[in-house]
């Protein structure tokens, strides 16, 4: 199971629907909004990320300090439980958005301090051309892409399993298998979630949205990663 890998919002969410006039009124504002905290996201990441990719005293500390990881991942989780039940009370929605934000990326952070750095950059760029791809073909296709989560958690079910039996029957090939079945799968979300902030949820859920399109990117990001470094190894 990789670090991140879960479904904060996706599965506790009220989902609206528009008349279509709705909403053309509301796309522009909202997809402005969306992906502005997501760019602010995806940069707080990146930053930190490489902080502590370049820092040999921070790598050092991180691997003496497994307990770190934890911290930090227990720490998302308790953020982004209070961030659901106050993801509309303004201003303390951003403080808690910023506070799971930092925590996501110091758990990202960590993980990369056990790659070599060209492994962590050929994930970062393709992470970053599979969504602008997968973005810019959800937003202009008319597929209702929403019929695919049922598919899609069930996959994400699989996954979690399998990241826990790993544990017990580890091997390279099975390591590959689930990089790669990772990796689409996290596909398959960006794409979902690209069309349910476009048809499905309300204008008031910018921060439900752009923690779900940023959970995929993560996710997507570190199943790479494992991806490349399993292909590496072969």
């Amino acid at each position: 199971m990789s670090l991140v890998e879960c479904r904060h919002f996706s599965g506790d969410t009220s989902i609206y629907r528009f008349a279509k006039a709705e909403r053309y009124n509301h796309s522009r504002p909202f997809l402005r909004k969306v992906y502005t905290i997501l760019t602010v996201q995806v940069l707080l990441t990146t930053i930190t990320a490489g902080i502590f990719l370049y820092f040999e005293a921070i790598r050092a500390y991180v691997h003496e300090s497994p307990s770190l990881l934890l911290i930090s991942a227990l720490g998302s989780l308790g953020t982004i439980i209070a961030l659901t039940i106050y993801r509309h009370q303004h201003p303390l929605n951003l403080y808690l958005l910023f506070g799971f934000t930092f925590l996501e990326a110091i758990t990202v952070g960590i993980a990369v301090t056990f790659y070599d750095v060209a492994v962590v950059l050929q994930a970062f760029i393709l992470t970053t051309a599979v969504f602008l791809g997968l973005t810019a073909f959800t937003l202009q296709s008319k597929r209702d892409f929403s019929k695919f989560g049922a598919g899609l958690f069930a996959g994400l079910w699989i996954l979690i399993i399998a990241g826990f039996l790993r544990f017990f029957f580890y091997s390279e090939t099975f390591e590959l298998a689930m990089a790669a079945g990772g990796a689409l799968l996290f596909c398959g979300f960006i794409i979902y979630d690209t069309h349910l902030l476009m048809h499905k949820l309300s204008p008031e859920e910018h921060i439900l949205a752009a923690i779900n399109l940023y959970l995929d990117m993560i996710n997507l990001f570190l199943h790479l990663l494992r991806l490349l470094e399993a292909l590496n190894k072969k």
